[in-house]
């Protein structure tokens, strides 16, 4: 199976980490020495395949100085890569965690990535689109990218299944077309904006809106519930799987993590530990439990296999 991954506004996360509380206005000082990552929802995607044994070409954007940076850190992960170089600096995002294990986020909005740099990239995706089974995109849209970037990326797809992990009106719009991904992954947040309401009721109002998405669309549904683990909705019924109780030393690339490893064992492209009789429900509790394992690791440093299993055979 070829599989390729697209990350629009890939970056560089710097990961700090603080005492009880951070305040505003003051003088904080980091409990911990910083670290710093590769990130962006493609990207970490790709890696995270890689530990698994999985060969995948990463698509996107890299730009300046913090693209130099970025393509270095990037180097021992061994990914293959096409980007495409872009003027504008590639984003940094600043993490923010306290000792009680409260994650706070300050983002870059990304770009301006102008039409050319834009042109070269789709250039390089139709090629690949061609012989590419499982197509993997997803995160925030830079500045300069309409966003309905996702929905033109599958329009140009025909064999291709799509599986898109954004949010808001990207999101809204890659489900709007005659041609839909073959599946999303909203966490509580992204699917109460997807639904235009707020749940108050808790796993079973999640179940239900899931459900019914897949039952109009065909899409298979992977929702994220952070600490409380995950919900999936596909063919074969309606999974969940609880998380177990870890420490917390770098929450992003948890989802991604997630998604990478569900995925990949659902098709066969690993041997998922086997615990009961169905592959979804095993696949999920295994992904549940790597993206535990990312957790515990500082930053956006992803859990190798082991690491994965190992937390896999605490998991009830």
């Amino acid at each position: 199976m070829k599989i390729a991954t697209l990350a629009l506004n890939p970056v560089l996360d710097k990961t700090m980490y603080f005492g009880d509380d951070v305040k505003f206005g003051e003088l904080n000082r980091a409990v911990a020495p910083s670290v710093t990552t590769v990130g962006g929802k493609g990207t970490n995607v790709a890696c995270v395949l890689k530990s698994l044994g999985i060969e995948s070409t990463a698509y996107g954007f890299v730009g300046g100085h913090n693209g130099e940076i970025f393509e270095k850190l990037l180097g021992p992960y061994g990914i293959h890569t096409d980007f495409v170089k872009t003027k504008c600096e590639t984003r940094e995002n600043i993490k923010i965690i306290t000792r009680g294990g409260v994650a706070t986020e300050f983002n870059e909005a990304g770009g301006p990535v102008e039409p050319s740099e834009l042109a070269a990239l789709m250039g390089k995706i139709g090629e690949a689109l061609k012989e590419t089974d499982l197509f993997f995109m997803g995160g925030s849209v830079p500045v300069g990218i309409k966003k309905d970037i996702y929905k033109v990326v599958m329009d140009m797809g025909t064999n291709t299944r799509f599986v898109i992990d954004c949010d808001g009106e990207a999101l809204k719009l890659g489900m709007a077309g005659p041609k839909r991904p073959f599946a999303i992954k909203p966490n509580q947040y992204e699917l109460e904006q997807f639904c235009g309401r707020r749940f108050e009721a808790g796993l079973d109002e999640i179940k239900g809106e899931i459900k019914k998405i897949y039952d109009e669309t065909g899409v298979v549904v992977l929702c994220s519930l952070g600490e409380y683990g995950a919900i999936y909705c596909g063919e074969k019924g309606i999974f969940y799987q609880n998380a177990p109780k870890v420490e917390l030393k770098g929450f992003t690339g948890a989802g991604d993590t997630l998604l990478s490893v569900f995925i990949a064992g659902c098709f066969g492209l690993f041997d998922v530990p086997r615990k009961t009789k169905s592959l979804e429900s095993d696949a999920l509790a295994f992904a549940v439990a790597a993206a535990s394992a990312k957790v515990q690791k500082p930053g956006t440093e992803f859990a190798s296999f082991p690491e994965m299993t190992e937390m896999y055979e605490k998991t009830k």
